[in-house]
């Protein structure tokens, strides 16, 4: 009797679990069934927006609903960062993040607002890209170490501008490196650091190369150097900046995180997507033009090597001199 009724509570554990599971397959299968938002922490025309809204138009049509980009810059990428973190895990909300969110901001801050692993979900990989040391034309220097000559004949006189880890970081190296005496001035951007580069306003940013190149191109900024272990072939007169600073060498990457509980067929859907999205040739070739490297993953592949990052990013923060805040 005993046994019977056991193996009839079991028969209905059971039956509850897979009706359970088919419904979730069902809703799997039926998503999305509205528009999917991705934050970005960092301002519009940025690397990390440029990358996002080129993505979001084909992985949009492959879901056949938008892909909306909310733009929350500010505080090196900790404000996106919380807002995302703190979004609803039902598949509707997902993070671009960057090697700034996820990787250096560990080490710059005694404490985020944000748990880098534990609120997150990894998705994909998306790309990497170097940054560019940029000078105004008005700067008398040709060249990396004309640069560095000119700033050690006028101390404080010259200031540069950061918006993001990757901004900050070869900007504290090479002044750590060269002993130099330059103003820093933070910016809620890289976007805002380099109109004020433009204008005059301050004289050096670093600045990621999709933002750079066009400037460059067009005369408002000159290139020195780039944080790539060799040139760029987009900037192929630009020497890398371990000429200045030996051992130098550091690239931006960008990844899609959803947080953490979303429903796994959801971050698999997306990982889908993504992947065919970097696939699609017209995506590579725009994205490729604008200096991006394409770097597809898995989700387990992109928390493995985000852990590696956090790591890497960690000694680049102690080796440029910065203390965290």
């Amino acid at each position: 009797m005993l046994r019977s009724v056991h193996s009839a509570r079991l028969a209905a554990h059971l039956l509850v679990a897979a009706g359970l599971l088919l419904v979730g397959l069902a809703q799997a299968a039926a998503y999305p069934q509205r528009s999917i938002n991705w934050l970005v922490a960092f301002p519009a025309g940025s690397a990390t927006d440029q990358l996002a809204r080129v993505l979001a138009e084909h992985i949009a049509r492959q879901a056949g609903q938008a892909i909306v980009i909310e733009n929350k810059p500010g505080a090196n990428g900790l404000l996106g960062s919380a807002a995302a973190a703190k979004a609803a895990p039902d598949g509707y909300s997902f993070f671009i993040a960057t090697s700034t969110t996820h990787a250096a901001n560990a080490s710059l801050y005694r404490k985020l607002p944000y748990d880098p692993i534990k609120d997150f979900a990894p998705v994909a990989r998306l790309a990497e890209i170097p940054f560019v040391m940029l000078v105004n034309p008005a700067v008398p220097a040709d060249s990396l170490a004309g640069f560095v000559g000119h700033a050690r004949a006028h101390p404080n006189q010259l200031a540069w501008g950061s918006g993001s880890s990757g901004s900050l970081i070869p900007g504290h190296a090479l002044v750590s490196a060269n002993k130099l005496a330059l103003t820093h001035v933070p910016y809620k951007g890289v976007q805002p650091a380099m109109t004020d580069t433009i204008g005059g306003t301050i004289q050096l940013v670093f600045a990621d190369l999709a933002s750079a190149v066009p400037q460059v191109k067009a005369g408002k900024l000159r290139a020195l150097a780039v944080t790539s272990a060799r040139p760029h072939a987009m900037l192929p007169a630009v020497p890398p900046l371990a000429q200045a600073v030996p051992g130098f060498e550091m690239t931006a990457w960008f990844a899609i995180y959803a947080p953490a509980g979303t429903p796994e067929p959801v971050l698999a859907q997306m990982n889908k997507w993504v992947r065919a999205a970097l696939a699609d040739a017209g995506v590579r070739q725009r994205l490729t033009l604008a200096g991006f490297e394409l770097t597809p993953s898995t989700p387990a592949e992109l928390g493995l090597f985000a852990a590696k990052e956090t790591l890497k990013w960690a000694k680049a923060v102690q080796a440029a001199g910065l203390q965290p805040e």
